[in-house]
């Protein structure tokens, strides 16, 4: 697309004519009052990004300064146990499938509001308002910060089996159970449960994988040239 503004609609109309016969497309942008706006656009890198960035990094650090009182501090001053390793995988590992799950829940929010404006308008072509066009605008975006978080998840989960507080804490178990001459037999129904709540979330890790492919035509029609380039030199 190529913007066009002017107050001469005929020298207008010649230039989207030029612009047509160049096999691009022309778009209309009202008067020079615009001309700014339009000048600044190549500058702006990411723009609909903003938002679900701030957003995610916004309450990560919430989340990350909730998890570190509740696991590392509290322990500390009130145990006297030093947990302070959690930072690196545990409070992580913690704070990604959450901000996932909100920021999925938030893809799909704005449309159920919407659907509720225009039930109570009654019709659907009065324009919404300001707030909600920008957070529908940025859904796909949302959507795909989403999936990077759950994306962290899955790999903070599967190097859980080599950390060594997990395999100190196993061998703990293993040992203990041979000073107490004590067996633990199988729970047929905490196995049940365990391989069924994994096999769930690799299912719906794998929707959300297809959901974000089926995603990324959409978002990448809105990237311009400067922004493409930023992708392609990273």
């Amino acid at each position: 697309q190529v913007f066009v503004c002017g107050d001469d609609m005929e020298a207008k109309q010649m230039v989207m004519d030029i612009v047509r016969a160049l096999g691009l497309t022309p778009l209309d942008q009202g008067s020079l009052l615009a001309a700014q706006e339009i000048e600044n656009y190549p500058l702006q890198l990411f723009p609909m990004w903003k938002f679900p960035i701030l957003l995610s990094l916004g309450l990560a650090a919430f989340f990350f300064l909730y998890s570190l009182i509740r696991d590392i501090i509290y322990p500390y001053v009130y145990e006297n146990k030093d947990y302070s390793f959690f930072i690196a995988i545990s409070i992580p590992n913690r704070i990604c499938p959450i901000l996932a799950l909100i920021l999925l829940a938030l893809v799909y929010l704005p449309g159920v509001l919407a659907a509720i404006i225009q039930l109570y308008r009654g019709t659907k072509y009065r324009r919404f308002p300001d707030w909600l066009d920008k957070w529908m605008l940025c859904r796909k975006q949302l959507g795909l910060v989403a999936l990077a978080f759950a994306s962290l998840h899955v790999l903070y989960t599967l190097i859980i089996p080599i950390r060594s507080f997990v395999r100190w804490r196993i061998s703990s178990q293993i040992v203990s159970h041979v000073q107490n001459n004590k067996t633990v037999p199988l729970d047929n129904t905490n196995a049940w449960l365990s391989d069924s709540y994994l096999a769930l979330g690799i299912l719906g890790f794998f929707l959300f994988v297809l959901l974000g492919i089926t995603s990324l035509p959409s978002v990448s029609n809105n990237v311009n040239w400067r922004e493409f380039r930023f992708v392609q030199v990273r």
